[in-house]
């Protein structure tokens, strides 16, 4: 007998354990918040969308910088020491002083050339910070989802959880007196720590996706979030409303990282034009005075300089530059081709995931609801055993679970193809 009682003990130690560790932690305030509100949170402190913006600007001012024209050079030449006046630096009439003012003219369009290499690297970092913004917002939206539907499901364990532990203190009642076998008891006491042991893996789950909000948001005081969602407009989507020919003109045309090889290709055909004109010498202008170093007294002249394109004709870039032309090309292609098919696998998967949310959906009205007090009095008025019982508890369980994973998949495949089409086509 003493060996029973250890053990009905051991359960309530063992059950009780979550709520002791409850009870210690410090767990700050729970926000409710929408998509929308997570969405302007991500948006206004987003780290990594910070720092993008910086290179933003960096971009910006590469084509302030192309836009300048080089600089002059002014040279002077002093004579150290006239020997006729035994004279140290002599800046008088009679010493040696000379001046070149020289001026570099860009030909064959460099710089107007340049500056279209500048704006075309701006664009490509603004598309480069619009993609991000597609890949980081959709993790967002999923980690959002996610957690919404294991707070259901917790809330399902919740449920089951608090019914068990009313039977069992009821049964303990009675076991006390003698009216219940010690098997039976601890039947369902073992039954309750299996449901308290899934449902404490549900909540690291829980607490893998609140960190991941936490990060995306940049929420430094690590609020948990409460996911507030309107189900009535995500469940009231159809599917058949979506033409799937225009899904893909809609992803050629929006999908940034698409955008950003198009650009790239364009970048290398301006940077061909640019290293053709670099086999083009440039000429340098020169305005020269001499005061006391040549035929006459206070020299002046103009001189002009260029070099011979002999030997360097700029052969290597320009093969360099013409390659990567043929190396965009082939890029853009694959990304094209990986659009097209990032889209239809979306829309595949989401045809599938509809399909069987809405075939599941009408299992699932207010009456199964209703299934699991209708057990728990079944059972305890002996109308069905502890082995129905829990089979019962089980196969609620299970459904619910099943079944918001099914519309937690029907999300995660809507999501799935605004990412693929580059647009919020739910919206």
């Amino acid at each position: 007998m003493h060996w029973k009682k250890f053990l009905f003990f051991y359960f309530q130690f063992i059950i009780s354990l979550p709520l002791l560790h409850a009870d210690n932690r410090v767990i700050p305030d729970t926000l409710s918040r929408t998509l929308e509100e997570e969405e302007k949170l991500f948006l206004d402190r987003n780290f990594q969308l910070l720092a993008a913006k910086y290179e933003l600007s960096a971009a910006d001012a590469a084509i302030i910088q192309a836009k300048l024209y080089p600089n002059p050079n002014l040279l002077i030449d002093q004579g150290a020491y006239n020997k006729q006046t035994n004279k140290w630096f002599d800046l008088s009439k009679t010493g040696e002083t000379a001046a070149s003012l020289q001026q570099v003219i860009l030909l064959a369009g460099k710089r107007n050339k340049q500056i279209n290499i500048a704006k075309l690297n701006s664009k490509i970092s603004v598309y480069q910070f619009y993609d991000l913004i597609r890949t980081l917002r959709y993790e967002l939206h999923i980690s959002f989802y996610e957690l919404y539907y294991l707070i259901q499901s917790i809330a399902v364990y919740d449920k089951e959880i608090e019914s068990l532990k009313s039977l069992t203190n009821t049964y303990t009642i009675q076991y006390n007196k003698g009216n219940i076998s010690f098997k039976e008891l601890a039947r369902l006491l073992a039954f309750q720590f299996s449901l308290e042991n899934e449902r404490a893996d549900l909540l690291k789950d829980v607490s893998d996706r609140q960190y991941n909000l936490i990060l995306l948001t940049a929420d430094s005081l690590s609020h948990p979030v409460k996911p507030i969602v309107d189900t009535s407009i995500i469940n009231n989507f159809k599917i058949s409303e979506i033409n799937y020919l225009q899904l893909i003109d809609t992803g050629l045309v929006n999908r940034y990282d698409l955008l950003v090889a198009n650009t790239q290709l364009q970048l290398n055909e301006v940077n061909l034009s640019l290293q053709k004109a670099l086999k083009v010498s440039d000429i340098t202008l020169f305005a020269n005075w001499d005061r006391q170093g040549n035929y006459i007294y206070n020299y002046n002249s103009l001189s002009l300089a260029i070099n011979l394109p002999i030997w360097n004709r700029n052969q290597g870039n320009i093969k360099i530059a013409q390659d990567k032309i043929e190396e965009n090309k082939e890029i853009l292609l694959q990304i094209e081709l990986q659009v097209k098919n990032d889209i239809s696998r979306a829309y595949n998967r989401l045809i599938e995931s509809d399909k069987l949310y809405k075939s599941s959906s009408q299992q699932f009205n207010s009456n199964f609801e209703k299934l699991l007090d209708g057990i728990t009095a079944a059972y305890q008025n002996h109308s069905i055993s502890l082995l129905e019982f829990i089979d019962y508890y089980e196969t609620y369980k299970n459904s619910k679970m099943e079944f918001n994973k099914l519309q937690e998949n029907r999300i995660s495949a809507m999501e799935g193809l605004s990412l693929a089409t580059g647009i919020d086509i739910f919206q």
